[in-house]
């Protein structure tokens, strides 16, 4: 499972990740932008929704309609229910979903 590579493709070319370099992805209308532990970012010409069903089994949650976090990244679920990851960027819980995201957070370690 930790030997999982996920292939970016990009307008210059296509770059091998591991799911645990991921802190977290953000949506931004038709694409989504990657944020690594090394503070790089990548963006792809895809929505986040194609990425849910291959990062969920590796430990990420989807949060709002536009954030999908690594649970291992995660630092704290401020008092206004953000979620701030430990590379200090800020991932938000909607309030439709955040009774089911403080569950899966709260339930697994």
């Amino acid at each position: 499972m930790n030997d999982l590579s996920i292939i970016l493709s990009t307008a210059k070319g296509h770059s091998f990740f591991q799911a645990e370099e991921i802190v977290r992805l953000e949506a931004d209308s038709n694409y989504t932008t990657f944020h690594f532990t090394d503070r790089k970012k990548i963006i792809t010409s895809k929505v986040l929704k194609q990425y849910v069903a291959l990062l969920e089994p590796m430990g990420f949650v989807r949060t709002h309609r536009s954030h999908l976090v690594n649970r291992k990244y995660i630092q704290e679920i401020a008092k206004n229910g953000d979620i701030i990851m430990k590379d200090t960027s800020v991932a938000n819980i909607s309030r439709r979903m955040k009774s089911k995201v403080l569950q899966l957070l709260c339930n697994v370690n």
